[in-house]
């Protein structure tokens, strides 16, 4: 049985203190710098490596550069940065002159890339050459005044600049450090600021602080088997959490993380092998490439020793016979991070579909439509509290009535689905918002549907999200044309394909005579769509037969 004094967990650092959930990250970073300056703390595929003591000089560089193109403490600054060295000296950048990091999502583009810089408030904005174009496009009405590209000293003239933005090139490598010293950062801090999907409307900007960010990313490191050096691997964006966590878990054991820009199948286990992981992270979409991998006698064979499983599949057991690893599974919303657990112990195929019991000093309900708890086996709201300030979200920048819709009679709204058993354990059962998951990425159908109707023959739309045979879900779109109007689905998905992010392209098109909606207030029955699934007349973007699930 999973008992809370299971998760007691503290970890020596190099010089024999303890760290806890004060050590925020930046303060790791500095001291790990002093007391441990050549170990490795992160390896970037492609890239090589950085040990502590060059990760703290090269950040207070970062800051420099920031301090000397305006940047001042409490200010935000937006970066679009693939994962890599860079995401996280411009992160540390930011920290050390007292700024917060809004990371974007690179795969925004048009009204979405838009709003995510108006609702940041930032002015200055860090980004990659490669995403030069989508920017510039969308600037007017921002805030933003300037765009400092880390990567690019070229002297050609950049076209399409607004009137009023600076655009900068000289490198951090060019900027003079600032002053060292401990940084002066709290756990009730902000530590970066990070979107949701958009869910019942435009994504927000969601307030993340330290300690909030240091629980997301310690518990791994409860059920190691050793206290200390391991060697972490999380190949995934640094706009979520999962790249996010890449160097704090590296920070909290003086470990290593070794990152990669994007996930690749083909190179999971290279990755793994050639770098001696020991702890790695699958979400739903990964986890079945994982196992849909052709058998090998040697599959065992490897360093791994624990992953997180999000969700935790029906093949759990399998999975982790066959390539010899532990698991734990967690759940967690960007607003809240991880919140519930399923422990090694208990991470097992007949627990699939569970979150497990609320992390210490969470507390927890499934509740009906007025807040009231209700009883074992029913479905409800999940809500839950934390007894420690700072354990979720203090609520998203510049959208009060947002903030305070989530944070009702004193227990943080999920909008999620889910049920309780008679042991405390609770169940994700469904999402009550409008929000499809697509192999990692959450899709806002609200800026979807948006984005489709720019389509000239578009008079209606509603986007669902329906099964994937690779787990999470897959997006079709059910389309009504204008009068006297038709609609190609193949002409559709290219228009959507320059306006929206590629994982938000919908696999499947359904040209409809109508949408199915309620008499009362003609809303979208978005119910009924998705359980017609995938009816004969719907198109396939990838050409095979669309059939129901």
């Amino acid at each position: 049985m999973f008992e809370e004094k299971s998760l007691g967990f503290t970890c020596s650092t190099p010089g024999g203190g303890k760290m806890d959930a004060k050590d925020t990250l930046p303060r790791l970073v500095y001291q790990h710098a002093s007391s441990a300056p050549d170990r490795i703390a992160l390896t970037s595929i492609g890239q090589g490596s950085v040990t502590w003591a060059e990760l703290w000089k090269t950040s207070r560089q970062w800051a420099g550069w920031l301090e000397n193109n305006g940047v001042k403490s409490g200010d935000c600054v937006v970066t679009l940065v693939p994962q890599s060295l860079e995401a996280n000296f411009a992160w540390m950048g930011c920290c050390a002159i007292g700024a917060v990091e809004a990371s974007v999502n690179y795969e925004f583009r048009g009204e979405w890339l838009r709003n995510a810089l108006s609702s940041s408030t930032a002015k200055v904005v860090v980004l990659s050459k490669r995403y030069l174009n989508q920017l510039l496009p969308v600037l007017d009405g921002t805030g933003i005044e300037t765009v400092l590209l880390y990567d690019d000293t070229a002297a050609d003239v950049v076209a399409g600049v607004p009137p009023g933005v600076r655009i900068v090139r000289d490198p951090p490598s060019a900027a003079r450090s600032i002053a060292d010293g401990p940084p002066d950062t709290a756990p009730y801090d902000i530590g970066c600021i990070l979107y949701t999907s958009g869910t019942t409307g435009r994504s927000k900007a969601v307030q993340l602080p330290w300690v909030m960010l240091y629980a997301s990313c310690e518990l791994g490191a409860r059920f190691e088997r050793r206290d200390i050096r391991q060697v972490y691997y999380l190949p995934y964006t640094p706009y979520h959490i999962s790249g996010r966590s890449a160097l704090y878990c590296a920070a909290i054991t003086c470990s290593q993380t070794v990152i990669r820009e994007n996930f690749s199948i083909s190179s999971f286990w290279k990755d793994i092998r050639q770098y001696g992981v020991t702890w790695t992270c699958l979400f739903g979409a990964p986890t079945r490439f994982v196992a849909n991998l052709p058998e090998k006698p040697d599959d065992a064979d490897n360093s791994l020793e624990l992953v997180l499983m999000c969700p935790l599949p029906p093949d759990a057991d399998a999975i982790k016979r066959r390539f010899g690893f532990e698991a734990y599974s967690v759940y967690g919303l960007t607003e809240a991070q991880t919140t519930f657990v399923v422990p090694p112990e208990e991470a097992v195929s007949a627990n699939a579909g569970s979150c497990g019991r609320p992390m210490p000093g969470i507390e927890a309900r499934i509740v009906d439509e007025h807040g009231y708890p209700v009883e074992p086996g029913v479905a409800g709201e999940l809500v839950f509290r934390s007894d420690d300030p700072w354990r979720i979200t203090p609520g998203y920048v510049e959208m009060p009535e947002a903030t305070a819709e989530i944070w009702r009679n004193g227990w943080f709204h999920t909008g999620d689905v889910g049920r309780m058993d008679n042991k405390g354990n609770f169940y994700y059962l469904d999402r009550s918002k409008d929000m499809i998951r697509r192999r990692g990425e959450n899709i806002s159908s609200f800026e979807l549907e948006a984005a489709v109707r720019t389509h000239p023959s578009v008079g209606e739309v509603a986007a669902v999200g329906v099964p994937s045979p690779l787990g999470e879900e897959e997006v079709l779109i059910v389309v009504v044309a204008k009068r006297g109007m038709s609609i190609d689905p193949a002409d559709l998905t290219s228009h959507l394909t320059e306006i929206v992010p590629r994982y938000a392209v919908p696999r499947y098109v359904r040209v409809a005579e109508t949408l199915p909606k309620t008499q009362a207030t003609e809303r979208v029955q978005k119910h009924a769509i998705r359980a017609q699934g995938l009816t004969d007349d719907t198109w396939d973007r990838l050409g095979t037969k669309a059939h129901r699930e």
